[in-house]
């Protein structure tokens, strides 16, 4: 049966064929290379073994098959508006699974309902931002609720948001002591999250900065922290903390964080007067791996340029250079080490697509590695346990067929000819 047949049987269903399928002449990413084989689908899983059935043949001639793409960070999918588009633009890049680290609560519900029908984009949700009062996370949701776009609108009407709490436990709760925790604790749990995102901002200096309420400069108290990872596991819910510092990072691993939405440092300023406070060495590097943290990395995140007022900043180019061999170099070290990293951009209205050219544009990974990190280590941070993110005997028979090897050049993961989820084409 030509492909072209063949895709449109698989989207009329089992009146038009069956549910096994032979691919053929396909180049298949196993064990970090590509091997020429013959490959089933059988019940929407792959198998290796030829099935005593087969009920159509999908000659792939001689392309090249990967498993699908994750974005681990994004604030994408909360809503109704701009769904459909957004949706489009995740296949489009072939993602398949997406992790959203903050979030409308009810707006998830609505999404999730959407999201059902089709089954071809799968999402997991933090829902409120955990934070103390005024904390990360009250901004920028607070002044968006209010109609406050502009960031010398939201500068002007300072005083008016602070008094505001139109967002108030739905994008994100306020949790200044153990006990609000426990208070609140059925509001956290009322929009069913498949995971916490907690916030943590130079926690060391908490104190200080939650006595002077400067907004946005801080997260949780340590101990609210650690009680709310510890209420969270006891729900079996991972826990996920932005965090800023290298000290934040050392709290997570004692008090039992799952993973890091940022790389500490990933806001670093490049001047090294704060290299300490906010690089993390390889010891800390040993440390998260002891403790079996993941990290998402969001490099593509430049905080090295200085703001001078009217929308305008000035660049630091030597500060920047500072930044991304920071980066570079713990990045490498934690690969090394064989620790947990998912992809994913923390920018709105985006895929994951700017983390994956940042990391190409400053040589971070290898196409081979960029490959693995965003196929393999992304998905299967997203849901872990299940079998997805390789081929292999018995994985959900979901991957993308690209017109070259994308080995010499991670373009090539941008031109997808195929998309196929559980064994059946997804037509854009």
């Amino acid at each position: 049966m030509k492909l072209r047949t063949l895709i449109l049987c698989l989207l009329l269903g089992p009146s038009c064929m069956g549910q096994t399928i032979a691919f053929t002449n396909g180049n298949w990413w196993i064990n970090k290379k590509f091997v020429p084989l013959t490959i089933y689908s059988e019940n929407g899983r792959f198998t290796f073994s030829k099935p005593a059935r087969i009920d159509s043949t999908a000659d792939l001639t001689g392309l090249y098959c990967i498993p699908p793409f994750g974005d681990a960070h994004t604030h994408n999918l909360d809503g109704l508006w701009g769904l459909e588009e957004r949706i489009t633009d995740y296949l489009k890049e072939g993602v398949f699974y997406v992790q959203v680290l903050g979030n409308y609560g009810s707006g998830a519900v609505e999404v999730r309902k959407r999201l059902e029908r089709t089954n071809q984009l799968e999402v997991r949700y933090a829902n409120a931002l955990l934070t103390a009062t005024y904390g990360h996370g009250f901004y920028p949701y607070e002044p968006l609720a209010m109609g406050i776009y502009s960031p010398a609108d939201q500068l002007k009407y300072a005083d008016s948001i602070k008094k505001s709490r139109k967002a108030e436990n739905d994008a994100y709760l306020f949790l200044d002591s153990i006990s609000d925790v426990d208070k609140k604790w059925p509001l956290i749990m009322k929009y069913k999250p498949d995971h916490l995102k907690i916030c943590l901002l130079d926690a060391a200096d908490y104190e200080k900065k939650r006595k002077a309420e400067q907004v946005e400069t801080y997260g949780l108290s340590p101990s609210v922290a650690e009680y709310v990872v510890k209420k969270a596991h006891k729900e079996g819910l991972r826990v996920f903390a932005h965090v800023e510092t290298a000290e934040d990072a050392r709290l997570c691993a004692r008090i039992g964080v799952d993973v890091l939405a940022h790389l500490p440092g990933y806001g670093w300023n490049g001047a090294d007067s704060t290299r300490k406070k906010f690089c993390l060495t390889w010891k800390d590097i040993k440390l998260l791996k002891k403790a079996g943290i993941a990290v998402i990395p969001t490099m593509n995140i430049d905080n090295t340029a200085e703001y001078l007022g009217d929308g305008k900043f000035a660049e630091r180019p030597l500060q920047r250079l500072n930044s991304i061999r920071y980066e570079k170099e713990t990045l490498r070290e934690m690969l090394r080490q064989k620790l947990l990293i998912g992809l994913g951009a923390d920018h709105y209205g985006k895929t994951v697509q700017p983390e994956i050219d940042s990391l190409v544009a400053y040589q971070i990974f290898t196409p081979s590695e960029i490959i693995d990190l965003w196929a393999r280590q992304t998905t299967q941070l997203i849901f872990p346990g299940r079998k997805i993110g390789e081929i292999k005997e018995g994985y959900e028979a979901s991957f993308l067929v690209l017109e070259n090897s994308p080995l010499q050049s991670t373009e090539e993961l941008k031109k997808i000819r195929y998309r196929i989820k559980q064994g059946k084409f997804i037509i854009l």
